[in-house]
């Protein structure tokens, strides 16, 4: 189609916020208050055994609609660790976060927010009507590693996927050099050595090298990328500075592409997704981009309770934690969900609930036994419910370096080992998993030797994506309890009635067990490097 050299400039015009570090210390009162009466009912409902009922009555309140799925600094979050305090607080166990709480905040990087200094043209040699103005956000977001700054009017060519391999080249004989790159989401269809290479990030990374100015992501009808326009405040692998980019709709792409001699947008998506084409084409427009986005510093908050097996502290304690965060919805990490069920509100039922409902337990079996003084335990036990998991293990990691901080370097043996729960909620017939056997000699034996008739699957390594980690990294023998992944995981299908409650009791019961021998061992467990 030859141009007829007519121009239309297209302003999407975003709304102004302030230019600065925004550190957001959210605080919601009235919730809060409700999920304090929801603590102290938790207490008063439920018997001191482990049992399943009160498993489901705590998990159910954790992964409710009302506790909106617990993400990271949100209400959700905020209702549940209250609730959890709460229910620590009428054990009458020693709070041990901060300042005399139950609670230990953390800040954390969420990403970035636009400022009032974000602007976006297209100038088009062949005209598509008249000029278009946009509202905010509903055709075009800056991605979150994209640097603040004006691109100035920059030629642009298609790139297909976008992605540079040995035997797929989607840049083969296309000069990128300085200009903008438009490319798809994803991978195409049937090349699964290729979706390493679908993440936003890598694809940045790729045109980057190549020499590109600026990359635009389109999504297209493709099944397997999710939400269309992602958002500055969404982390997508990078917050670091890496070129100009940005996430446009399918309609402006369609306005873009579908015009040219290659054929309508569903037709140019259908051709690269099914690999029938896979080298771009140059395009007759030209973008300009001034983007202006702002660091954004948000706030999470752990729970800690000690309970101390004598008037005083013991000099060491087992500490039993897990995550009480989850997705929210799905902005607060990263969803597997796809179209509008990323967006939904992700309950996070095995992921946490399970294990905090476990905590709970344990807690209440603990501090009944020491109301009647048969609590023969040699070492305090420290309950933790960690926040920020989900997006990095930021409430772990927190408390690991004040640790430090606090025992100039030796977190051992105050803390003379770790269990970390993280979905034990979907055992059924399968073995309980037991990870970091490693990390400590004493392991081995122990962990079979109150195991009675669980079935137990144990692995050594005490390098894994949850909140053992951070412990284990600071030099603090861990073990972490798992009952396996499933579809339903980082989506919002984890619900309560997918729970396995008599395999919950079973794990809960196993841990109240591995705990008391932990506590009740001679000396400390001793500490493994364990090579990765």
């Amino acid at each position: 189609m030859k141009p007829n050299k007519a121009i239309i400039t297209l302003f999407i015009i975003f709304s102004a916020l302030s230019f600065n570090w925004i550190c957001l210390s959210k605080d919601f009162p009235e919730a809060e208050k409700k999920a304090n009466e929801h603590g102290k009912v938790a207490t008063t409902s439920s018997s001191p055994s482990i049992n399943q009922k009160d498993l489901k009555k705590f998990l159910e309140r954790l992964a409710s609609n009302e506790y909106e799925g617990r993400g990271t600094g949100d209400k959700g979050e905020r209702m549940a660790t209250a609730y959890l305090a709460s229910f620590f607080s009428e054990l009458d166990l020693e709070p041990a976060g901060d300042n005399g709480t139950y609670f230990q905040e953390f800040s954390f990087n969420t990403g970035k927010k636009m400022n009032s200094d974000n602007l976006m043209t297209v100038t088009i040699d062949e005209p598509i009507g008249v000029v278009r103005k946009f509202k905010p956000g509903q055709h075009y977001l800056p991605v979150n590693f994209s640097p603040s700054g004006d691109t100035g009017e920059t030629k642009t060519v298609f790139a297909g996927f976008g992605i540079d391999t040995k035997d797929y080249n989607s840049y083969e004989g296309l000069d990128v050099k300085d200009k903008w790159v438009i490319v798809f989401r994803g991978a195409p269809k049937d090349k699964k050595e290729l979706q390493k290479f679908g993440p936003l990030v890598n694809k940045a990374q790729q045109a980057k090298k190549l020499g590109a100015k600026g990359i635009i992501y389109i999504k297209g009808p493709h099944p397997g990328v999710g939400t269309m326009l992602v958002p500055p405040t969404q982390n997508v692998g990078s917050n670091n500075n890496i070129m100009p980019a940005v996430t446009i709709s399918d309609d402006l792409a369609g306005a873009m592409l579908g015009g040219t001699e290659n054929g309508s947008f569903k037709e140019i998506f259908e051709a690269y997704y099914n690999n029938k084409r896979v080298i771009g084409f140059p395009l007759p427009f030209s973008v300009r981009a001034r983007v202006g986005l702002d660091k954004k510093e948000d706030q999470g908050r752990n729970v800690i309770a000690r309970l101390k097996v004598k008037d005083t502290s013991s000099e060491e304690a087992i500490m039993v934690g897990g995550h009480i965060d989850h997705l929210g919805f799905g902005n607060r990490g990263g969803t597997r969900a796809k179209g509008d069920e990323a967006s939904k509100m992700h309950l996070g039922a095995d992921d946490n609930a399970s294990g905090i409902a476990a905590i709970m337990e344990l807690a209440q079996y603990y501090n009944e036994l020491k109301k009647k003084g048969e609590l023969n335990l040699k070492r305090d036990i420290i309950f933790a419910a960690w926040s920020g998991e989900e997006m990095g293990l930021f409430g772990s990691k927190h408390f690991a370096q004040k640790q430090k901080e606090i025992k100039e370097e030796k977190v051992y043996p105050s803390i003379a080992a770790y269990i970390n729960l993280d979905m034990i909620g979907r055992l059924e017939e399968k073995p309980l998993i037991v990870h970091g056997t490693g990390s400590s000699q004493a392991w081995d034996t122990l962990v079979d030797s109150v195991a009675g008739e669980l079935k137990l699957e144990k692995s050594a390594s005490p390098y894994l994506p949850t909140d053992s980690t951070p412990l284990y990294n600071v030099g603090v023998p861990i073990l972490a309890l798992f009952t396996g992944l499933h579809d339903d995981y980082h989506t919002p299908r984890d619900t309560p009635d997918k729970i396995d409650y008599p395999g919950l009791e079973k794990v809960s019961k196993y841990l109240r067990d591995l705990t008391s021998a932990t506590a009740n061992l001679e000396s400390a467990p001793d500490y493994i490097k364990v090579k990765r």
